[in-house]
C-alpha cells in the first residue's frame, strides 16, 4: 500500500484503461517522396476490479474511559490509532491474496489481488524445489520476453526465508566488513539482474507453506490503489454503555500491465 500509487474509483466496479504498444519484428525502412501510409489504430482497452469495503471497528466502555489506564492516555483514541494499523494490515493482505467476488444479498464484495492480476508469467515449480539465483534470474528471462526492457519487474515481494536465500546469493557479490562497527552485513537490499534492479521485500502475506511458497516479481509503477472511500473513522450511535465507532474505505486494486509482472510457486523454504 505505501509504495503503490493512488487513483480513484468512481463506481463499484472499476474500470480503466490499458494500452500495449507492439515492438516491431522486422527492419521497415520507407521509399524517399512516397505517400505516408496509415495503418489501424491500436485502441486501449478495458480492465476492470470489484471495490472491497473493509472495517475496523472500535469501541471502549464508559468505566474504561474513566478509570485510569497506564501508559495510554485516552483509551478511546489509543483504540482508534491501534485499529488503524489494523485497518491497514487487513487492505494490506486482500491487495496480495484477494479473489474477485461480485457479492450478492448478505455476501460482501470482493476484489481480484496481485496474486490473481499476475496470469501471463506464472510458473508452479515442481514439489522440491528450492528458490535460487537461477530462478530469480529466469523470472527475469520470463518477463524480458513480453514487455519493454524499461518495464521489467523492479521489485520482488517474498518470505523471510527466500529473502535468506537471496542474501546468501554468491554471484557478483561481495560482503563488506564496517570496521568501527565490526559488523558484518549480509542483507541484500537490491539485487542487479541482466534486466534491471529488483528491490528485494520480506512480505508477511505471502504465501508461504511447505510446496507452495510463492515469489513475486512486481513492476511498482503498474499497480495502483483505487479509492471509492479513503480510510475514514466515523462514530456510531450508542447502544449501550460504551463508545463505539469504526475505519472503514473501500478500493481495489488496479493493474495497468499484469504482463510486466511475475509469479512462481511451489518452493520448499517455510518459516516466518
Amino acid at each position: 500500500m505505501t509504495l503503490f500509487g493512488n487513483s480513484t474509483a468512481k463506481g463499484t466496479l472499476h474500470e480503466w484503461l490499458k494500452y500495449n504498444v507492439a515492438r516491431p519484428t522486422s527492419v521497415q525502412s520507407d521509399v524517399e517522396g512516397a505517400d505516408t501510409t496509415f495503418s489501424d489504430l491500436t485502441q486501449p482497452t478495458r480492465a476492470n476490479n470489484i471495490t472491497q469495503i473493509i472495517k475496523q471497528g472500535v469501541r471502549v466502555s464508559r468505566t474504561e474511559r474513566r478509570v485510569n489506564v497506564a501508559a495510554t492516555g485516552d483509551p478511546y483514541a489509543f483504540q482508534k490509532a491501534e485499529n488503524l494499523r489494523q485497518l491497514k494490515t487487513k487492505m494490506e493482505y486482500s491487495l496480495l491474496n484477494a479473489v474477485k467476488a461480485s457479492g450478492a444479498s448478505g455476501s460482501a464484495r470482493q476484489m481480484d489481488g496481485i496474486d490473481a492480476f499476475i496470469t501471463t508469467n506464472t510458473t508452479a515449480r515442481n514439489s522440491g524445489t528450492s528458490f535460487s539465483e537461477t530462478e530469480l534470474n529466469d523470472m527475469v528471462g520470463d518477463v524480458w520476453a513480453n514487455v519493454d526492457p524499461d518495464k521489467v519487474f523492479d521489485m520482488v515481494l517474498c518470505t523471510f526465508k527466500v529473502k535468506q536465500a537471496i542474501a546468501g546469493f554468491t554471484g557478483n557479490s561481495t560482503r563488506y566488513i564496517d570496521a568501527t562497527e565490526r559488523r558484518l552485513v549480509k542483507d541484500v537490499l537490491v539485487y542487479d539482474s541482466a534486466g534491471g534492479s529488483h528491490r528485494i521485500f520480506a512480505h508477511k502475506d505471502v504465501r508461504n507453506s511447505a510446496g507452495s511458497t510463492t515469489v513475486y516479481g512486481l513492476r511498482e509503477d503498474l499497480f495502483q490503489t483505487a479509492y471509492l472511500d479513503k480510510p475514514m473513522f466515523e462514530e456510531l450511535a450508542k447502544t449501550g454503555d460504551s463508545d463505539k465507532g469504526h475505519w472503514v474505505t473501500e478500493f481495489t486494486l488496479e493493474s495497468l500491465e499484469e504482463r510486466a509482472s511475475v509469479k512462481r510457486t511451489g518452493y520448499v523454504q517455510t518459516g516466518v
